[in-house]
């Protein structure tokens, strides 16, 4: 018998930087790829995280079969606790780190089931109608993976997310000899990562900022403070190894920061001794010239220790004239703003802040355009379908990837919601899903859309106005109403606004007539309210009309 199609559908990543997740369905059983999650910007009020919608999958929850993590980073594994609620139990195969981060995750989430396991690189397994080969690459946290489905109709290659650095701190680099076998026995279809298609050339080596970071420590005289992201180990094993070689001690600050430290060490991704290491509430009895505090909070995340620090709002951590803070870390699109907020708050309080835009402190972990036409040239796939980026990112690997070894018309520039078919070698579109976002807002999961965001966007930008009316059993208007406002006018100016717009609706109320039916009353308060504070001040608040029977 004919092997049915497989089919391979993107739930998110393909559109922008963040929510990774795509799904490959062989034999009808269904093997996801990460599970990924993106931070909220200034448009998302009061969201805490925003997460792929499998609620296609849930329609077909005895048909998944499986969880493939390519790397432990957040965007493609932070939506996993959210996902293993509606599908307990499933398998989740991963590299020996994203399996210790990921139980550190999954202890904050007691009431999810997890079956978590370690898998090798060059490791080949089989499970269900999956045959999977895991291939070592190189990232900006140790352990990541590209993937080789080996399906009935052809090979299909996730490269995860990888870069070519030759020196990597952890002496694995990308197991090009590997990913060339694959080529040679024939790649129908490569996902690959997008994220640097239009950064021309190839991303300089991690170690590089090793030397940066050593000479930045080396004229220091005070404070020395560390910002990047807390599963950056090649980063933070760098940043240890220039603390230690000019006689300072190293503070972990920050919860992940805290967290993941001592995880990494245990399982050997990360090499310091205890001597090494000095608590937070011990720093500030040290010479100034003694510690380096390693931290969160290089996105100018809010509550994020760096963030207090630059507001000189932390309990523990004063900045000071002298102290030198080095941002080693990207600029996530979105972010610029409270980064810079940041660095203005440090250096009005004295301190020097290296950053990338002046010193070699970061680099990369996503392949350049010289980078993946190599990738190209040594898989030779028969299609492919650029992954991970924003639109602009696709298009640009599309664009390198047919001058390469792909020919143009085999080039599938997706986005979320598309799927495409690989049958026999050969790789089309498939019929197209309604990609959705699920909204995590406190203890809530889903419960608030796009409708809730854009009235809380109404009342962010333009306030709220009350409109009390009293009224008998008959819906008789029995008082002057009562207004009441937030977020509309200053408060030295409101009483005499809300006098006026009182006495406008009660004049409404009477001239007009109501017929004694509450709903023609509040529609009249709303319709009369708006147009008071559209002619007085030019704004649109919400208006909220409120019936009192007596």
């Amino acid at each position: 018998m004919t092997s049915p199609p497989v089919r391979v559908s993107f739930f998110g990543g393909l559109g922008e930087i963040g929510c990774n997740m795509a799904s490959v369905e062989v034999d009808g059983r269904i093997a996801v790829i990460d599970v990924g999650l993106i931070f909220p910007d200034a448009e998302h009020h009061g969201i805490d995280l925003i997460l792929p919608d499998w609620s296609s999958l849930t329609e077909r929850t005895d048909d998944v079969h499986c969880v493939v993590v390519t790397h432990g980073h957040e965007d493609h594994v932070g939506a996993l606790p959210f996902f293993l609620r509606d599908f307990p139990g499933v398998p989740v195969y991963a590299s020996r780190l994203s399996v210790g981060l990921l139980r550190a995750k999954l202890e904050e989430h007691p009431d999810v089931r997890a079956d978590l396991r370690e898998v090798e690189a060059g490791e080949r397994i089989v499970t269900g109608p999956f045959d999977l080969e895991f291939v070592g690459v190189s990232h900006s946290i140790p352990d990541g993976f590209a993937v080789a489905f080996h399906t009935p109709h052809g090979t299909i290659l996730h490269s995860g997310d990888f870069k070519l650095d030759q020196t990597p701190i952890d002496a694995r680099p990308t197991d090009l000899p590997h990913l060339a076998q694959l080529g040679d026995e024939g790649v129908a279809l490569l996902l690959a990562d997008s994220t640097n298609a239009d950064v021309p050339g190839m991303v300089p080596s991690e170690s590089t900022v090793g030397r940066t970071l050593r000479d930045v420590f080396d004229g220091a005289d005070g404070r020395i403070v560390v910002t990047t992201f807390a599963s950056h180990f090649h980063r933070l094993q760098q940043t240890i190894d220039a603390a230690t070689g000019v006689g300072r001690r190293v503070c972990f600050v920050g919860r992940s920061m805290v967290r993941n430290a001592p995880i990494a060490r245990e399982l050997g991704y990360l090499t310091y001794r205890d001597a090494d290491v000095v608590e937070m509430g011990d720093v500030e009895r040290m010479p100034r010239d003694g510690a380096v505090i390693v931290c969160t909070g290089s996105q100018g995340e809010p509550f994020a220790a760096l963030s207090l620090m630059a507001a000189g709002e932390h309990k523990q951590v004063r900045v000071e004239p002298g102290d030198t803070v080095v941002m080693a870390s990207s600029v996530i699109p979105g972010n610029e703003h409270a980064i810079f907020r940041s660095i203005n708050g440090l250096v009005h309080q004295g301190a020097e802040v290296v950053h990338r835009g002046i010193a070699a402190v970061h680099v990369s972990g996503h392949a350049a355009a010289d980078e993946l036409k190599i990738l190209h040239n040594v898989v030779r796939p028969g299609a492919l379908v650029p992954v991970h980026g924003e639109y602009r990112h696709l298009v640009a690997h599309g664009r390198l990837a047919a001058e390469t070894a792909v020919a143009p018309e085999h080039v599938l520039v997706c986005e979320d919601g598309d799927t495409v078919v690989v049958q026999d070698g050969e790789v089309t579109r498939g019929e197209r899903f309604t990609p959705g976002r699920v909204y995590v807002d406190g203890l809530g999961v889903g419960d608030v859309g796009n409708a809730v965001l854009r009235d809380r966007g109404r009342l962010a930008l333009e306030g709220i106005c009350v409109a009390v009316v009293v009224v008998d059993q008959h819906a008789r208007v029995v008082s002057e109403p009562d207004v009441i406002q937030q977020g509309v006018i200053y408060e030295p100016e409101q009483a005499e606004m809300l006098d006026l717009a009182r006495k406008t609706l009660g004049d409404e109320l009477i001239r007009s007539g109501h017929d004694g039916d509450p709903a023609v009353i509040r529609r009249m308060a709303v319709q009369t309210l708006a147009r008071f504070w559209r002619e007085r001040t030019g704004r649109r608040p919400v208006i909220l009309p409120h019936i009192v029977e007596v």
